[in-house]
Formats: structure tokens, sequence, C-alpha cells
């Protein structure tokens, strides 16, 4: 018995060793599906107005849309996204495959993006079509450089 004993605890001590000189995972699935972010976070506040409107980033950082109404609104970036993020959350078309350039946003919700190409992009936001709002079509900008 103490020989099997043995026997467990010497194998439990080579498989300990043998994982802790194995490389390790540095990002999980849905980050390789999604992209990375290589900068900063810039958040835009979504209440009755767009807070910055304008936004100035680097390529990789990532832009973060929040939504602080009690209704949910529609975020819609003008022109295609497929090749101009590095990664993405809240703006992937079904089953993951691409980028949808809008997302809605619930209360309290967020989406963001990380531009990866040097240019502006414009975007609205409205409410989405099941709100019963006042809210007016605003529109903004992001600066990448």
């Amino acid at each position: 018995m103490k020989t099997l004993i043995h026997s467990l605890l010497a194998l439990t001590l080579v498989s300990v060793a043998a994982c802790s000189n194995s490389p390790t995972a540095t990002k999980t699935r849905s980050e390789i599906d999604a992209g990375t972010k290589t900068g900063m976070v810039k958040n835009i506040v979504i209440k009755e107005t767009i807070t910055p409107d304008a936004l100035t980033v680097h390529a990789g950082d990532e832009v973060r849309w929040i939504n602080q109404r009690q209704e949910s609104i529609t975020v819609t970036i003008d022109g295609p996204l497929e090749h101009n993020v590095s990664c993405r959350n809240g703006f992937s078309k079904a089953m993951g495959m691409g980028v949808d350039n809008s997302t809605t946003l619930s209360s309290n919700e967020t989406a963001g993006l990380c531009f990866s190409r040097v240019g502006t992009v414009k975007y609205s936001v409205r409410p989405s079509g099941d709100t019963k709002t006042t809210m007016a079509d605003t529109h903004g900008s992001i600066t990448v450089q």
C-alpha cells in the first residue's frame, strides 16, 4: 500500500513539474475570434446627448459606447467595418461571422470596437425600433491617428 501511495505521489509531482514548464495560452478562444486591443479604452457615454461627440484615438485603442439611457438605442457606424477593426465586442454578425456595422444596446449595456486604420469614422445613435422616446438621431465622429 505504501508503494502505491508513493508511486501516485511521485506521478503527481512529475505531472505538476511538467505542466509548470509548458507554455501557457495568452488568449482565450473568444479573444482570438474577436481580435485584440492594443491601446487604451475610450468611452462614449450616451445619455440625452453623446459625450464626447468627437473623439480622437490612436490605432488599436478601444472605443466603447455606454448606453446610460433608460431606453434601448442603436449605434450604427457609417460604412463597413470588416477590415478596419482589430477587436470587437457587440458588433458581431450572426454566428460570429464578420463584423456588423450596428448594434442595439439596452439600458446600461456597452459595445466596443478597436479601430486599426487611420482616418475618420462617423457614427449615429438613434432610439431602437421598439423604443418610444423623444431622443433625436445624434451623430458623432472618431478620428483614428
